[in-house]
């Protein structure tokens, strides 16, 4: 099944560092890792592949709710969910991309409200690709093609548009509210010398909306050996190899940004000055690639063949990378998908503490999709795909040994 790739790449540097404080496996009589902290402050958390959470222990994950429908024509069809949001009262804002339209669902999953059609009028998208609850409770759409942001009361009414950079579409779209209100959206960074003429910075207003200051996000490691590419005289194309190690960068509600090398299973915080304030890394085993996995990635660059490229087989990696990507909850948890085998695709996934301490794996019952699942507490809203390629937006309750369990 294909899954959407963040369309600009990031990079970090690591150094390493002799003479570091050691603070062993503090915090937990059962964590077999360690934590350095390096001469600049940086902490190091190396983790075993064994988990704080003792055998029987691990969180479950039991769904409760499932929006969505693959017979009806109201608005549980779905054709894509581009977006999601929840507000304190578990209703449910979900922007669907085929219709360009905003709807609201009640926490019992009823149909509040849809607003919203393809257009370039006040309360219309050209491309919305996010929705986000602001602090003041409304809701906001961001429309790059129409190079503004939309927002929206807690009713469906249209407010007010407000401008914003556009003309370029990132899937996922990096940004959003820090917990101090200011807010982040992408931007390009013209470069100099570079093969690329631009780079991907974050512009952060403050609560009045205005610009702040301009950040620029970590890159990934130039590497020649992640993409097949075709020049022609008049074109060239470029496609990702398959099984190569992703990189990932998000912007925590802290203010920070972490980013993950899936290729070494690295998780990395950086300040928004670019300093690092924190590696994590877990030891992996990597699952192989089966026969069946490889044809069925070779014939998804049909595409590729058709431009005039050519597939060597001999530069795709014979094992998968270890981790594609990774979310956070609002505990300051950290979960990372993990890669194994095809049938699990998008079901397991390692959490972390918010230090970065490995707490234990998480098997879930469905089928993960971006975008990436809203997490409050003991519950988890999350966008997932069925065998028919259909999507479903569903409500799971996470059960944690020990917590008591509350009501539904």
């Amino acid at each position: 099944m294909r899954r959407g790739r963040p369309c600009v790449l990031f990079s970090v540097l690591f150094f390493a560092a002799s003479g570091c404080e050691s603070t062993g496996g503090s915090g937990s009589d059962s964590w077999t890792g360690t934590v350095d902290t390096l001469p600049s402050g940086q902490v190091v958390v190396r983790n075993t592949a064994e988990p704080i959470w003792p055998r029987g222990g691990a969180w479950q994950v039991e769904e409760e709710l499932r929006i969505g429908s693959v017979e009806d024509v109201g608005p549980e069809l779905f054709g894509r969910i581009m977006s999601m949001d929840v507000d304190s009262d578990g209703r449910i804002y979900i922007f669907e991309s085929q219709a360009q339209e905003l709807r609201a669902f009640d926490a019992d999953g009823s149909h509040r409200w849809t607003v919203g059609r393809k257009g370039g009028g006040p309360g219309e998208f050209a491309r919305g690709v996010m929705v986000r609850l602001a602090p003041d409770g409304n809701i906001w759409v961001v429309d790059p093609e129409n190079a503004r942001i939309s927002a929206f009361d807690a009713e469906g009414t249209f407010l007010s548009g407000r401008r914003a950079p556009g003309g370029f579409i990132l899937i996922p779209w990096p940004g959003g509210f820090d917990d101090a209100g200011f807010y982040y959206t992408p931007v390009f960074i013209p470069t100099e010398g570079a093969e690329m003429p631009f780079r991907e910075g974050l512009e952060r207003y403050d609560t009045e909306f205005q610009v702040v200051d301009t950040l620029a996000p970590p890159v990934e490691p130039d590497r020649d050996d992640v993409r097949f590419t075709h020049r022609s005289e008049d074109s060239f194309v470029g496609a990702r190899i398959p099984f190569t190690p992703a990189f990932r960068w998000r912007l925590h509600s802290s203010g920070t940004v972490w980013g993950l090398l899936a290729g070494e299973y690295k998780l990395f915080e950086l300040d928004l000055a670019g300093d690092t304030l924190r590696t994590v890394t877990r030891e992996f085993e990597p699952y192989p690639v089966t026969d069946e996995e490889l044809e069925a990635a070779i014939a998804d660059l049909d595409w590729f063949l058709r431009e005039g490229g050519k597939i060597v087989e001999g530069k795709i990696p014979s094992s998968k990378p270890p981790v594609e990507d990774f979310f956070f909850d609002d505990e300051g948890n950290v979960w990372v998908v993990r890669v194994t085998t095809a049938e699990d695709e998008w079901k397991v996934v390692d959490v972390f503490d918010s230090t970065g301490r490995y707490l234990g794996e998480v098997r879930l019952p469905f089928r993960l999709s971006r975008p990436y699942p809203v997490i409050r507490g003991s519950t988890i809203w999350a966008v997932v795909i069925d065998e028919m390629e259909v999507p479903y937006v569903v409500r799971a309750r996470i059960v944690k040994p020990g917590e008591a369990r509350q009501p539904t």
